[in-house]
């Protein structure tokens, strides 16, 4: 198998091919694999028993590569293992594409003109990234024009197509480019290792042809052909951070500022792929409350290592740092104000960077800046001074200028109601303390009579006594 592959890596990079459907047969003899998505279904031929008109592929035991209607497989660049159907890629490894081609017609109909087609054309797809658990498709499809001995005046469109598939055990997604000037055509014509347009990537197609590639392939397998390119298996990986502060110097996912305060934010990029991100572009969204400050936005990176002012554009169409090779690093510094609107007190102000690069998807990070409001305060009136002012802080404070303060009470307001209840509340006492003497006199009397003292006083306590009625 080894020695039939480097018969391959040969005989593609020869010019003459000279003897056709042999030659041929050693190029492809490494091919193995089984059928894969193709269509359409379609009238089928075989080596012995071939068409007698011009279509492609559809020769069902094909001595080179078998049913040819499995015409699109894949194979490891440097690997001796022959292509196949479906294979599992490696970043860091190239993989060849192969595609078969054959005008299916027998030799003796290109006389006549039956057999020959024209404006043949071949397109192809690659998925530009492989997930896991996926399948990534390359496609090919051949078409090209002709016409039949049933019906000689209507020029028909004939088209097949066929699959093979990628796929990856990587955590991270592969991306899959195209090695520039790899997609090559190789047949026994004048043609052979023409390198191919890259409208071979297009709807459209490329031109195939057998001497020049104008879409002339007459049939039989002495004109027949392949066309191979190469896909890059690469990971595309990056790092990207946001972080804010108030001083420019300890950084954070989120500070407390004031109203008016300016907050200065840092963002940092690191592709830590193997592959160089293209058309990278850095936007940042922010919450209203926050506003970019006039002039502030620097780009430090390998080419502006001192930092690179640029202009204020990070917030509307975005900074676009063009490509950022593998290993690359890139650190935007900015600065936004809070707003002085104390609709924005106790609120958290969310600010968010997002990075856009081909065949990627996005990436972002955010950090918040929560707003927080002191109470008002109600400033000491110009020239006050204790004697006008005794409330102000650091005057001493007294019950006269302070009644409030503990152990101080406030004297009785004395209306006309206040003063009422005072003279009753005097002759209640007054009574009181009348009643009260009385009583006393009169235990004493009593006391006297029991004991025998004090005659006088009983006398005249009865001399009292007897007053009322005389």
């Amino acid at each position: 198998m080894k020695k039939s592959l480097f018969i391959k890596k040969r005989v593609a990079k020869t010019i003459n091919f000279t003897v056709g459907i042999s030659a041929l047969a050693l190029v492809c003899c490494g091919l193995v694999g089984t059928a894969s998505a193709w269509g359409p279904e379609r009238t089928t031929y075989t080596k012995d028993v071939p068409a007698s008109y011009a279509t492609f592929n559809s020769i069902t035991n094909n001595t080179a590569v078998g049913d040819e209607r499995n015409f699109v497989r894949v194979g490891e660049v440097g690997s001796s293992e022959p292509y196949t159907d479906e294979i599992e890629v490696v970043p860091g490894k190239e993989y060849e594409v192969y595609i078969y081609y054959h005008n299916d017609a027998a030799s003796n109909t290109n006389t006549s003109g039956y057999g020959i087609a024209t404006n043949t054309r071949l397109a192809s797809a690659y998925p530009t990234k492989v997930t896991s658990g996926e399948r990534g498709m390359i496609s090919g499809i051949l078409s090209w024009s002709y016409v039949t001995p049933e019906d000689p005046n209507n020029a028909q469109t004939g088209t097949v197509w066929d699959e093979a598939y990628l796929t990856t055990q990587s955590e991270e997604s592969v991306v899959m480019r195209y090695k520039t000037g790899t997609a090559t055509i190789h047949n026994a014509g004048a043609a052979n290792g023409s390198i191919l347009s890259t409208n071979l990537f297009t709807e459209n197609g490329t031109l195939l042809g057998f001497n020049k590639l104008t879409g002339t392939i007459p049939g039989c397998a002495e004109y027949s052909g392949y066309v191979t390119y190469t896909l890059v298996a690469e990971k595309i990986d990056s790092e990207l951070t946001k972080q804010v502060s108030l001083d420019g110097e300890t950084w954070a996912d989120e500070v407390t500022a004031k109203p008016g305060d300016y907050v200065t934010y840092k963002v940092e990029f690191k592709n830590t792929g193997n592959t160089t991100l293209t058309n990278a572009i850095f936007k940042d969204t922010h919450d209203d409350g926050l506003s970019l400050r006039t002039g502030s936005t620097k780009v430090f990176d390998v080419n502006n290592v001192n930092g690179k002012t640029i202009d204020d554009i990070i917030d509307l169409s975005g900074y676009n740092t063009g490509d950022a090779a593998a290993g690359a690093l890139v650190q935007i510094i900015y600065q936004a104000q809070v707003g002085l609107d104390t609709q924005y007190c106790n609120k958290s102000l969310n600010n968010t960077i997002s990075l856009a690069y081909n065949s990627a998807d996005q990436k972002s990070d955010n950090a918040t800046v929560l707003v927080a409001c002191d109470d008002p305060e109600v400033p000491d009136e110009p020239g006050s001074t204790c004697e006008t002012n005794p409330g102000m802080d650091g005057c001493e404070k007294t019950c006269a200028t302070n009644p409030e303060m503990p152990g101080c009470q406030e004297l009785p307001n004395t209306g006309p109601v206040e003063i009422i209840m005072a003279i009753v509340i005097i002759i209640g006492i007054g009574s009181g303390g009348y009643y009260l003497y009385r009583t006393q006199k009169t235990l004493k009397t009593v006391e006297g009579d029991v004991t025998g003292k004090d005659k006088g006083s009983h006398h005249q306590n009865n001399q009292d006594q007897s007053t009322p009625e005389q």
